[in-house]
């Protein structure tokens, strides 16, 4: 038997693919210029303060670092949703929760897996700060 139902398949991939679309929509508006905002030295010009410049120019870098990740993370699920793979957690083999597959499409763990993980990057990276 499948993980999900088709039902479940249809909107979780009519989703993936509307925020594939977006993401894709917003990566060309940002790039169809002569100089793409991310480029070196875009947001630099005569007088302006370099600091703010460089922070603008690694905002734009970390953004677009963001947008690849998703478009990967939203391709990954879209092939396992065609292979049939799809709603499996990639740790423990078990079904991942359709709550939790309607709340992040992209999710390939299950809640307890995903707690481990986050315990074991806790416990190399050490607690985070406290503000």
């Amino acid at each position: 038997m499948p993980p999900i139902t088709p039902e479940l398949s249809a909107e979780i991939g009519k989703r993936l693919r509307e925020t594939r679309d977006d993401v894709l929509a917003a990566v060309r508006e940002r790039t169809d210029s002569d100089a793409p905002e991310i480029a070196p030295n875009t947001h630099t010009f005569e007088n302006e303060d370099r600091p703010q410049a460089e922070m603008i120019s690694h905002n734009e870098e970390h953004l677009a670092d963001h947008e690849t990740a998703l478009l990967h993370e939203i391709d990954v699920a879209l092939g396992k949703l065609e292979s049939g793979g799809y709603g499996i957690c990639v740790e423990c083999g078990r079904e991942i929760p359709e709550a939790r597959l309607l709340a992040t499409p992209t999710v390939q763990t299950c809640i307890e897996c995903q707690q481990q993980i986050e315990r074991e990057q806790e416990r190399r990276n050490g607690p985070p700060p406290t503000i």
